[in-house]
C-alpha cells in the first residue's frame, strides 16, 4: 500500500512540474511575441522610444522567465543548491526587471 501511495505522490509531483514548465514556456514564448512587435514597430518608425521600449519589456518578461527556466535546468547538473533559489536568482531578476523598468521609465521621457 506504501508503494502505491509513494508512487503516486511522484507521479503528482511530475505533473505538476510538467504544468509549470508548459506555462513557463507559454509566457516565454508571448512575451518575446511582444518584444518583437516591439521592435517591429520601433524599426518600422525609426524611433529610439520604441526601442527602449521592447528593450524594457525584454527586461520585464522574457529575460527573467528565460533566466528562471535555464538555472533551474541547469541546477541539478551543476550541482548548485538552494542558495541559488533563495538568493542569487532573486536577486538576479530583480536587478534584470529594475533594469527594464529603467529602460521603460527613459522611454517615456527622450525627445525622439
Amino acid at each position: 500500500m506504501w508503494g502505491v501511495l509513494l508512487q503516486s505522490g511522484v507521479q503528482r509531483g511530475a505533473v505538476e512540474y510538467l504544468i509549470l514548465l508548459a506555462l513557463t514556456l507559454i509566457a516565454i514564448t508571448t512575451s518575446a511575441f511582444i518584444v518583437f512587435q516591439a521592435y517591429r514597430g520601433a524599426r518600422r518608425n525609426e524611433s529610439r522610444r520604441m526601442l527602449y521600449l521592447a528593450v524594457g519589456l525584454a527586461l520585464l518578461t522574457f529575460v527573467p522567465f528565460t533566466l528562471s527556466l535555464v538555472l533551474t535546468a541547469l541546477s541539478q547538473p551543476l550541482q548548485l543548491g538552494p542558495r541559488l533559489y533563495s538568493f542569487y536568482l532573486p536577486v538576479t531578476t530583480r536587478l534584470v526587471e529594475l533594469c527594464g523598468l529603467g529602460s521603460l521609465l527613459y522611454s517615456l521621457y527622450i525627445d525622439r
